[in-house]
């Protein structure tokens, strides 16, 4: 049955890294998803990561101020890797297009680090519900396919403007079995770990997804200003998705992790 949930998960992911990827967009309408996207970013950053991560730290004794200087060091280590990384992989030349594609290129790495760090913890939350019995584990196994769906979809989006597009594919499917395989070794590991650590390492997270929405994610979305209004409906409505997933897990099977 465990085989089961991580064959459904993974495949679900598979699905949500192929359709962007598939479809075949003008420079419009990829900038328009992308602000769909960055939407979706903002929804699961305020409303998944943020409160995750402050309540499993309070359980395990955490302060307020220890977790938001956890959340700070995120941000301030994904900033400085953004940096070195721009340093050290410079543009081939000077000109606009190039420039822009270097930017999207880490655009999505940045993106792709923090959400693998986060997609462990997923895979944590899987084994856990099953553990904890069928109907749980088939309830978190149906709000986690819904949040892997949408957020492994706005990651594949972010790889359509890079200059890696051969290697997007192979970030994605990399991207698509960290959970499968985090839930596995956690399932056999679960009853020795501690799980004082979680709250803090997702607070950590949290940082760094933040620096990607906020300073990747949401700049890409608005810097061609002929789409800016568009954008911003687009945007919202990727609020709204994140919203509507929040409502429904809630209410059938409790938080998502």
């Amino acid at each position: 049955m465990f085989a089961v949930f991580v064959l459904v998960t993974l495949i679900v992911s598979l699905v949500g890294a192929l359709l962007p990827q598939m479809i075949k967009m003008n420079d419009k309408q990829t900038h328009l998803l992308i602000a769909f996207s960055s939407g979706i970013f903002v929804g699961v950053l305020f409303l998944m990561f943020l409160p995750e991560a402050v309540e499993e730290s309070i359980e395990a004794g955490y302060s307020s101020e220890t977790i938001m200087y956890a959340v700070m060091g995120g941000f301030i280590a994904i900033f400085i890797i953004d940096i070195f990384l721009k340093h050290y992989n410079k543009p081939t030349c000077g000109c606009s297009s190039c420039m822009d594609h270097h930017a999207h290129d880490i655009t999505s790495l940045s993106a792709f680090i923090g959400l693998s760090i986060h997609a462990c913890f997923d895979g944590l939350a899987l084994a856990s519900a099953f553990v904890a019995g069928t109907e749980v584990g088939v309830m978190v196994l149906v709000a986690m396919c819904i949040h892997k769906l949408v957020v492994v979809f706005s990651l594949s989006s972010t790889f359509l403007l890079s200059n890696k597009k051969k290697q997007a594919m192979r970030y994605l499917v990399t991207f698509c079995f960290i959970s499968p395989i985090a839930a596995v070794v956690s399932f056999v590991f679960l009853n020795g770990v501690s799980a004082d650590w979680t709250g803090i390492a997702l607070a950590l997270s949290a940082g760094i997804f933040m620096f990607v929405t906020m300073c990747d994610m949401i700049p890409e979305a608005f810097h061609r200003q002929k789409y800016d209004l568009k954008s911003l409906g687009l945007m919202l409505l990727g609020i709204v998705v994140v919203i509507a997933v929040v409502i429904f897990t809630t209410h059938f099977g409790g938080h998502i992790h």
